[in-house]
């Protein structure tokens, strides 16, 4: 088949993804136990100001809204379709989107929900994502997937997926080659309200908008503190590589590469259609590139948080604030071990104002740094502590374990640490504090975490994530 005409590359129709006037939903079903029904209950459950249409081919409403037979028998306008429908169906609408584009100027974008695709692997499949492109890529419609769950922005409202209606602002946004990957950390992090959202992008296969336009999208995106991506395989690795590295040089971005093995470079073929691509060349690349790599689920979810709400630290030198003991020799052994962190060596005006606060029995700077509280520990200590260390000048980040103990009100404990991180003049230090009981102190962390600072459970898991944000620091100075 000959190459399909390129598409005007331009903002407008990404800009239609996440602020379109209306939104038609092909396929928003009667049946509840359906995708397209569930899409149109969450698109019509937020605060998106815009009209919403579900559109059937013979029900007069659907949910309670008036359903429409086409979309070109819509009144009102209509920048972002929202396909849920059969592959073979999709290929009809997409050339009625067309004739609608062509006759109101209006639908700018679309988003294929469904599957049956080039993800199969067949030929039948890569024809009709060809067939579906090819009335839509002339005109400069930008498409999201097919096999997707397509966007939502918290900011406008805007949702198209199945799984997720509204979730809580912020900075991160997510752009995923699989659904499933970013809903289990956003609904994972939603009950302590780890994490505040920007926008998602499930990218699916990639048949247009594909993730290297995405970041650079984002990378302007005034809403975006950090970009957050999994990435299963790319057609063109350079161009995503380059695009990531340019953006990194204003804000993070953290990347999950699957696909590292043999085996795994087969299953996100099956997924998406992607080519997996030799992990070492990914490697390197990001590395020179200044991308975030995490190894792990817990590690992408661990650093995209603490970049979401923390602020950068000027330096590597890390104090260690222990109300328990154990862990916070756990905590020692991780910043020796991580090659980039070093303990902070307390001046002597320092040590004898933490002297005056602490108890006889607590240990200060052995080793330089590190300062182990247990034994005299009250929450406003917590407080009292933190102040002195985030003030001292030899100090770039504080590592907080406490977990609080039993006798002490935890979130009067919370409330002392919060203090004394607000208290701090602009450029503030980070403060990653852990709290190792658990669930018995979610109430602490709750209160932590709405109030900016992302809260850990493991030290060694803290430490990991505050090595890689240095990492970026310094790879960001090494780059201007």
């Amino acid at each position: 088949m000959p190459e399909l005409p390129k598409a005007p590359r331009t903002w407008r129709g990404i800009d239609a993804l996440f602020q379109p006037r209306g939104v038609a939903i092909v396929g928003a079903s009667p049946d509840p136990g359906s995708p397209g029904h569930q899409i149109l209950r969450f698109a019509t459950q937020t605060h998106f100001a815009g009209a919403v249409y579900p559109v059937h081919p013979s029900a007069s409403e659907v949910a309670g809204f008036r359903a429409y037979p086409s979309v070109l028998e819509i009144p009102g306008p209509v920048d972002l379709v929202v396909l849920a429908v059969p592959a073979r169906v999709c290929v009809e609408v997409a050339r009625q989107i067309a004739r609608r584009h062509d006759e109101r100027g209006d639908a700018a974008a679309v988003v294929v929900v469904s599957g049956g695709f080039a993800e199969t692997e067949t030929p039948e499949g890569r024809l009709l994502q060809e067939a579906l492109l090819e009335p839509l890529r002339p005109r400069g419609i930008r498409v999201v997937g097919p096999n997707c769950m397509g966007v939502l922005d918290t900011r406008t409202g805007v949702t198209t997926t199945f799984d997720l209606g509204t979730y809580p602002g912020g900075g991160l946004a997510l752009v995923t080659q699989s659904g499933a990957f970013a809903i289990s950390f956003l609904q994972w992090a939603r009950p302590l309200g780890m994490v505040g959202l920007s926008k998602l992008v499930s990218v699916g296969n990639m048949a247009d908008v594909d993730m290297t336009e995405l970041v650079r999208y984002l990378g302007a995106d005034p809403h975006t503190r950090v970009i957050g991506v999994y990435l299963e395989g790319l057609r063109d690795a350079r161009g995503f590589v380059l695009a990531a590295a340019e953006v990194a040089c204003a804000k993070p971005v953290v990347v999950y590469k699957a696909g590292r093995t043999e085996l795994g470079a087969r299953a996100a073929s099956s997924h998406t259609g992607s080519l997996a691509g030799q992990d070492e060349i990914y490697e390197g690349a990001f590395r020179q590139a200044g991308i975030l790599r995490a190894r792990s689920m817990s590690e992408f979810y661990d650093l995209v948080r603490v970049l979401e709400k923390l602020p950068l630290p000027r330096g590597n030198r890390v104090c260690v604030c222990s109300a328990i003991g154990g862990p916070g020799t756990i905590c020692v052994d991780e910043v020796a071990a991580s090659g980039v962190l070093q303990l902070a060596r307390f001046s002597d005006p320092v040590r004898e104002v933490l002297r005056g606060i602490l108890a006889p029995t607590a240990t200060i700077g052995r080793p330089d740094g590190y300062l182990d509280m247990t034994g005299s520990i009250r929450a406003r200590t917590h407080g009292e502590v933190l102040r002195v260390v985030l003030e001292a000048p030899e100090v770039d980040a504080a590592l907080l374990l406490t977990t609080p103990p039993a006798f002490l009100d935890e979130e009067e404990v919370a409330e002392a640490i919060l203090e004394a991180y607000w208290a701090q003049p602009e450029p503030r230090k980070p403060v990653l504090p852990v709290l190792t009981f658990g669930d018995a102190v979610a109430r602490a962390r709750r209160r932590l975490e709405a109030g900016g600072l992302p809260t850990f459970e493991f030290p060694d898991a803290a430490v990991r994530a505050l090595a890689q944000v240095v990492r970026y620091v310094h790879d960001r100075m090494r780059k201007r």
